[in-house]
């Protein structure tokens, strides 16, 4: 699966990213059913909930942006945060990715980078929710049929589909 995404990232990032788009979806902030759909997910599949080390972290960065055509960010790795809830951010301006030390988990890793795909997608809407999804079923190996049913069940935007485009048709 990496080596599709390899490939064809830059078109998921682009065109497939439009086909997310749903006017239900559009304004609406989905900041705590995603949290919710994560601690499901990961329930199920307790890969994205394993920490990676620091290097791992770095090369898992460094493959996404790559593939995507980015610049890749820095990873930083700080004492806390205020909020105890808050594992981590995406910090769109200085082009970085910072994590509490101790929760570098592989699915915070691959959120944060999302966040930093489609920075104009700040409230987990359906942009943002596609590129995720699309992660963590390349990355972390989350089945698509798994991924849509959670989606679904927790009133997120759905859409897991890669369009079909001449360039990807077999």
């Amino acid at each position: 699966m990496q080596a599709w995404f390899w490939h064809s990232a830059k078109f998921v990032l682009g065109e497939a990213v439009a086909g997310a788009l749903s006017p239900h979806h559009a304004e609406q902030d989905c900041r705590a059913a995603l949290c919710r759909f994560e601690d499901e997910l990961f329930a199920r599949y307790p890969d994205g909930h394993r920490i990676i080390g620091e290097a791992e972290a770095r090369a898992l960065i460094a493959t996404v942006f790559t593939a995507c055509g980015r610049k890749i960010p820095s990873l930083d790795l700080v004492a806390g945060f205020d909020d105890p809830l808050v594992g981590g951010f995406a910090d769109v301006e200085r082009n970085r990715i910072v994590i509490e030390r101790g929760c570098l988990y592989r699915f915070l890793v691959l959120h944060e980078a999302a966040h930093l795909l489609v920075p104009a997608d700040r409230r987990h809407g359906a942009r943002f929710t596609y590129v995720l999804q699309m992660l963590y079923r390349t990355f972390i190996g989350v089945p698509e049929r798994a991924v849509r049913e959670l989606l679904l069940h927790h009133g997120l935007p759905s859409y897991t589909d890669l369009p079909q485009d001449a360039r990807l048709a077999a």
